[in-house]
């Protein structure tokens, strides 16, 4: 059969991630220790995936498996579409051919191809000589006969169901069977997963576009100025044009493509002026202390009011753009009680009474802990963000302990030390599978600007590099707004930290600077491409240029990017650091300092 080996790492894939495959998510026994590589679940988009490239697994190499060992996933769809090729993640130890093979539940074979010998250790993808289309609401299974075993492999990674861009791995969905010859592995593993993945075309979505947009003989959406890329498109709510449906965020300039919304928690009105003059745009939220909304809107900041703001206090002010609903309330916060079901039952209460005043804002709520997969939330997140226009999300890594042990602990979290920037991406990539379709709705990334309200012993202050660099990642991973919580009791300088401390007030000037000057980037459609390993990215195409929104996974050094055909400059131009860098046989290298640089790079196309 003629199939095409691939090094996983040379595929074009998304910002920053991967493909949208069914990941292997195998639940091993314990005669067979199986695993989970580190990595970030990725938004639905044309051939792309869940894990990164560059991640590898907490086990290399399971030395108690020298049998021959079938290892697969069990999974299913909530769409039809194409399954194109299987993946694997290659152990030192696997150097030799291994057969894949694409099954029904009840063993026929759909499929079959082989990874050749190798000796590259990572992600290695097979493509179908003939793509299997497969049905919406079927079982299948995606396995490979790894020849004397010895896979890659982490413990634990899955506890219950796993859902990604509508495709389900029940819970104990790994398979696994001890064989010579390829065969169904029908013995379902618990405890731990391999890495075995299938690349998934839904159907109709060689591209994907932007949601919702404009009906049929509409003009195309302000975010699209005709600049392209021959290359699938990643999920995305949509940019700025995303608010046109509601009334009052249009007519506050909201579905402007130079407007991206940069909020500030709970602020004080009068503080207005001064958060406006540092680049904020928005309250998410605003102290009830008496003020008129129009202290705040009067400035040019936009609202998105509390309940405890009247309908009568708000009237028919244009700036007050939506409605927040609560904060944390699947954590049993804002009024809502802490079992699950029963907090989705109340902030069900609280939309239905916002949606009732029919007055042109979109609804927005606030998530903790629910974004990790564990303990709270496990089964009603999904549900929450039905109810809302725009989510947001805030787990403070650089500065709490207690929150970096419980991001460690979710099973979704495979990369280590969470006390770095890629944290704040993280928390985008998994707020994503929670919208259906994934990425449909804009969600907002909260960055600490000191020290969090946090009474641990062990507790930080945020660090102003630290700041950018949260925010960047946030936005490299598709975030459609950035919230500041400023609130502070560091010691050092006063409560409202955009007001009172220096260093974090020049900080958030900064990057906002920068974000509002890339604001028609950050509101175009991302495209799908891999620049290279250990990297983080994001491609966007807008006036004639390419841009590339570029952090590493994590680490620091150089980085050699390779770009798309297509873009024909010679040279890189790095936006805002006065430089450029050429361009020899289509790759460009530049270098970063700290797990926290980045840069942004144009490009002619």
């Amino acid at each position: 059969m003629d199939t095409t080996f691939t090094q996983r790492g040379v595929l074009p894939r998304p910002r920053r991630r991967s493909r949208v495959v069914v990941i292997g998510a195998l639940m091993a026994s314990t005669a067979l220790a199986l695993s989970l590589v580190n990595g970030v679940p990725a938004a639905a988009a044309s051939s792309v995936g869940i894990f990164s490239d560059s991640r590898s697994p907490r086990t290399s190499v399971a030395k108690g498996i020298t049998k021959s060992v079938e290892l697969g996933v069990k999974f299913s769809s909530s769409r039809s579409g194409t399954i194109t090729g299987l993946q694997f993640y290659r152990s030192k130890k696997q150097t030799g051919a291994y057969p894949a093979t694409l099954w029904t539940s009840k063993g026929a074979v759909l499929a079959r191809a082989t990874f050749p010998k190798s000796k590259k250790v990572g992600w290695q993808t097979v493509k179908l000589a003939k793509p299997v289309h497969i049905t919406a609401g079927r079982t299948y299974v995606a396995s490979y006969l790894a020849k004397k075993g010895k896979p890659a492999l982490t413990r634990k990674a899955f506890a219950h169901a796993y859902t990604r861009n509508g495709l389900t791995i029940p819970k104990n969905g790994g398979r696994y069977k001890y064989t010579s010859k390829s065969s169904l592995p029908t013995h379902s593993t618990k405890g731990t997963d391999y890495l075995v993945d299938v690349v998934f075309v839904p159907d109709g979505s060689t591209s994907t576009p932007a949601p919702n947009l404009s009906a049929p003989g509409e003009s195309p959406s302000p975010n699209t100025d005709g600049t392209v890329l021959n290359l699938p498109r990643e999920a995305w709510w949509g940019g700025s044009a995303y608010y046109s449906k509601f009334s009052k965020a249009s007519a506050a300039g909201w579905t402007d493509p130079s407007h991206f919304p940069i909020a500030v928690f709970y602020g004080k009105p009068e503080h207005a002026s001064s958060l406006a003059s540092i680049g904020i745009n928005t309250y998410m939220g605003a102290e009830h202390d008496g003020s008129k909304v129009s202290a705040m809107t009067n400035a040019g900041i936009s609202v998105v009011a509390q309940s405890e703001w009247t309908a009568a206090e708000v009237g028919t002010d244009p700036k007050v753009v939506g409605w927040f609903l609560s904060d944390e309330c699947e954590m049993g916060y804002s009024g809502c009680p802490e079992d699950e079901t029963g907090a989705l039952a109340q902030q069900t209460k609280y939309a239905a009474t916002a949606r009732a005043r029919n007055d042109g804002r979109f609804l927005q709520a606030n998530f903790g802990n629910g974004v990790l997969g564990t303990w709270w939330a496990p089964k009603t997140m999904s549900s929450q963000l039905a109810l809302l226009d725009v989510s947001s999300v805030d787990k403070y890594a650089y500065t709490s302990p207690p929150v970096r042990r419980e991001i460690e602990r979710s099973p979704y979290w495979t990369q280590g030390n969470s006390e770095r920037s890629i944290a704040y991406g993280w928390l985008q990539d998994r707020m994503e599978t929670y919208a259906s379709p994934a990425a449909s709705k804009p969600n907002w990334v909260f960055v600490e600007t000191a020290k969090p309200l946090l009474d641990e012993s062990d507790a930080t202050s945020i660090d102003p590099a630290e700041i950018s660099g949260a925010v960047w990642n946030a936005l490299i991973h598709g975030a459609g707004g950035i919230a500041y919580f400023q609130h502070n009791n560091n010691g050092t300088c006063g409560n409202y930290s955009l007001m009172d401390c220096a260093n974090s007030r020049a900080a958030v000037a900064k990057v906002d600077a920068e974000v509002k000057s890339l604001a028609r980037v950050l509101n175009s459609q991302p495209y799908t491409w891999n620049f290279g390993s250990g990297l983080q990215t994001s491609l966007r195409a807008t006036g004639g240029y390419a841009y590339v929104l570029a952090m590493t996974d994590g680490g620091t050094g150089s980085r050699t990017f390779t770009l798309p055909a297509g873009i024909s400059g010679t040279s890189v131009e790095v936006v805002g650091e006065g430089r450029s860098l050429p361009v020899t046989n289509g790759k460009f290298t530049d270098s970063f300092a700290n797990e926290y640089t980045h840069h942004v790079y144009r490009v002619v196309i």
